[in-house]
Parts: C-alpha cells; sequence; structure tokens
C-alpha cells in the first residue's frame, strides 16, 4: 500500500509516485554533466523501494548510455519522445517525421527565416547539411555518429528514421527564431526548445516528452497522479503538465517557473534537487 505524503500549504496532500522520471542536463546532471553520489544513492534507493525510474530527455540515444549504465532504469525517452528504449533489449518504440512533411517544414522554415541550418537524428546517428553550425554538443566533427551531407536534399534522402528535426540559426536571436517557426511551421510538426543557442527541434506532429510518458506509464498501468516529472526547459513542460507531480529545476527556464502554472520547484541540480524530493518521497513509503 502506498503512503500518502504531504506537500507544502498550496499543494494538496497526493499519493506518493510509483515512477520517477527525470531530464538530464540542468535537471538530474551538475553542470559538468556528472551524476553526485548522492543522486545515484537516491535513484537506486527508488529502485529498491519498487519505483521505476525513467531517462526523459532531448539526447539521442546514443548520448544516454554513459548515464543511463549508472542506474537500473525502467525506460529511456530520447530525442524528445521520438524514441523509447526498455531494458529487455526490444527494439525501440518509434515516432518519427514522416519525410515529405520534413521537407514542407524545411522549405517553409527557410522561407521565414533565411540563415537556417538543418540536421536530423535517426536514433542512430545525427546527419546535417552545410549550412548547420555544429556545437560541443555534438563532440568532434569526426565521431562516427556524426555524418556531414551536401545538401539538404541529400539529407532527406539519406536520414531515416527522421526522429527530430534540428534547425539552428546563424545569427537570429531565439526570441525571434521561436515565434516565426511556430508560424511558419502550424500543425505540421512539434516545436520544442531544450536549451540550445539559436536552436529549436522538431518531431512528429503530438510527440513530446509528456505524449511518450504518458504512453509508456500506460503500459503499465500507472496514472498520471502516481508520477513524478522533473525538468528545467520549456520542452520539459508537456511532462511537467501531465504528471501528478510537476516539479521545475530552481535553476530552470522562467517559463517553468511562472507561478500560474502551479509547478512545484525542486533545488537547482547543482544542489542535487531531484535527489532531495526523491529522499522525501521514500521517507514516507
Amino acid at each position: 500500500m502506498l503512503a500518502m505524503v504531504g506537500t507544502d500549504q498550496d499543494n494538496p496532500i497526493m499519493v506518493s509516485p510509483r515512477v520517477i522520471a527525470t531530464d538530464l542536463d540542468g535537471t538530474l546532471l551538475r553542470f559538468d554533466g556528472s551524476l553526485s553520489p548522492r543522486t545515484l544513492d537516491a535513484l537506486a534507493a527508488a529502485e529498491g523501494a519498487g519505483l521505476r525510474v525513467v531517462i526523459v530527455t532531448a539526447r539521442p540515444p546514443l548520448a544516454t548510455t554513459m548515464v543511463s549504465d549508472r542506474f537500473t532504469w525502467a525506460a529511456r525517452v530520447c530525442a524528445n519522445g521520438a524514441f523509447v528504449h526498455l531494458p529487455d533489449g526490444s527494439d525501440p518504440l518509434v515516432q518519427a517525421l514522416d519525410p515529405g512533411t520534413a521537407r514542407t517544414v524545411i522549405e517553409k522554415l527557410a522561407a521565414a527565416v533565411p540563415d537556417l541550418g538543418f540536421g536530423i537524428e535517426t536514433g542512430e546517428g545525427f546527419l546535417h547539411e552545410p549550412g548547420f553550425e555544429l556545437s560541443s554538443w555534438a563532440g568532434d566533427p569526426g565521431a562516427p555518429w556524426l555524418t556531414a551531407v551536401r545538401s539538404v536534399d541529400e539529407l532527406l534522402e539519406r536520414a531515416a528514421p527522421i526522429g527530430k528535426l534540428i534547425t539552428r540559426s546563424a545569427a537570429t536571436p531565439l526570441h525571434v527564431l521561436r515565434p516565426a517557426a511556430a508560424a511558419a511551421v502550424g500543425p505540421l510538426a512539434e516545436i520544442s526548445y531544450s536549451g540550445g543557442n539559436r536552436m529549436l527541434e522538431l518531431s512528429a506532429p503530438g510527440v513530446n516528452k509528456g505524449r511518450a510518458l504518458a504512453e509508456l506509464c500506460e503500459r503499465w498501468g500507472v496514472p498520471a497522479d502516481e508520477v513524478a516529472y522533473f525538468g528545467d526547459m520549456p520542452a520539459d513542460l508537456p511532462a511537467l503538465a501531465w504528471a501528478g507531480h510537476g516539479y521545475a529545476m530552481a535553476n530552470g527556464h522562467p517559463d517553468l517557473l511562472d507561478p500560474a502554472l502551479g509547478l512545484r520547484v525542486a533545488p537547482s541540480h547543482q544542489e542535487d534537487g531531484v535527489a532531495q524530493v526523491v529522499e522525501g518521497y521514500l521517507a514516507g513509503l
């Protein structure tokens, strides 16, 4: 029988979570990308108590293993929900952007914001055309998961499946890029922002962290009010809004810290905020 845990006066008493779902960068990981001993201990204790631990990230699958190998996980939701990996070794669940739609999206974006470059995550690697500016998150330009192609046409011909289309502007600031992209794309794709400089991420319509987490928990028979989610960026908002226990990180994007959203606030990632909250839940079991 799950215990009931008290929260502060603005949040009613709720059922303890059976699923702990967390973003990685800026949430579970510290500034240097490390997992603290306290965080590892808290996640291990949660798993030992019968809770499921789920990674939910904008990262592609290949960029999560160095984290997921450190603890027992129930699932990895990657590329903002485009790829879901279960630990049983089965093929990932894939929700990809249709190639024809991707071409239309690129054409509309390029017409609206001329200084854009494009890349595509396939789940096995990242392909990019010459106009796409690589940054440090991509690693060495010669890394085996990176493939440079000669044009957007070649990009669309070779990239499959199109898990996530990424666009980066050369100089257009994000506050201009985001609304321009939304107006140009409309319902053709899901647009999200995970913190990359002048960069937006586009997925198939309706594909986001919240939907992927909801579908995963439905498979397990776990309702939203028994799910805790931790995130720090606008891309996390669908999952934060869906989960019964939604925690924006204190170091998170200002959009998530708006009191009107009604989210709880966890201590910053530098203070092991996820671990602190999880420890509190475990103390109430």
